[in-house]
């Protein structure tokens, strides 16, 4: 298996871990720690209802740990850059585990900044187990935050797919993976001001209760 490994050397990399160091950076910023925030508090009731022996976990930070309130014993992390925590450095699209091995699979804006976003995700649904879980977090393109990604492009975050979730869910039902509901989070303005963010804090509990399209990530 470790002919799968990726080479540490920095030029055999591909673009995704390249990227990992600066959204990790961005994720650490007031506006990042925030959504990461309320990633967190949308994913635990789903990850909590999941059940199983193995559950699977990579994404573009290790900042936060999404599968901590997870009921599954054997719970791991696999980098995909050098700098990340992680059971092993991975390429993505040909994971070094055995197909149907994987209760749960997780990932975190893989296929927000993937140049092969297909087949990292065609890689998941190999791994998974059949009657499996598995949980996709991405950007919203629709969304006050993806509407400055597509206007401004210096920052990390906004440079990347801008993936639908009714493509990616096109995507599931191609590789026989059925699409549950879509749940969305941070309707606010994409602000790094700290107070200016608790000011727009009217925005979320709106967007929450009404359920509208516009929050910045899907889960």
């Amino acid at each position: 298996m470790t002919d799968k490994f990726r080479s540490r050397n920095d030029s055999e990399l591909p673009s995704l871990v390249k990227a990992c160091p600066a959204l990790s950076h961005w994720f650490s910023s007031s506006l990042g720690q925030e959504i990461l925030s309320q990633q967190l508090a949308l994913s635990q009731p789903l990850i909590e209802g999941f059940f199983g022996y193995h559950l699977m976990q990579v994404g573009v930070t290790d900042a936060v740990d999404f599968a901590d309130s997870s009921r599954i014993n054997h719970r791991f992390r696999l980098a995909a850059c050098p700098e990340q925590k992680g059971a092993a450095l991975v390429e993505l699209e040909h994971l070094p585990l055995p197909s149907e091995s994987i209760d749960v699979v997780l990932l975190h804006h893989l296929l927000d900044f993937s140049a092969h976003p297909h087949q990292i995700l065609r890689e998941a649904a190999r791994v998974l187990i059949p009657g499996g879980h598995m949980l996709l977090i991405g950007f919203n393109p629709f969304s006050l935050l993806g509407l400055s990604r597509m206007l401004f492009s210096r920052g990390a975050y906004q440079k990347g797919n801008q993936m639908r979730a009714a493509r990616v869910a096109d995507w599931m039902n191609l590789l026989d993976l059925q699409a549950d509901k879509v749940h969305r989070g941070f309707f606010r303005l994409p602000l790094q001001q700290r107070e200016l963010l608790a000011k727009t804090a009217w925005m979320e509990r709106l967007g929450s209760r009404w359920r509208l399209p516009w929050g910045a990530f899907t889960s």
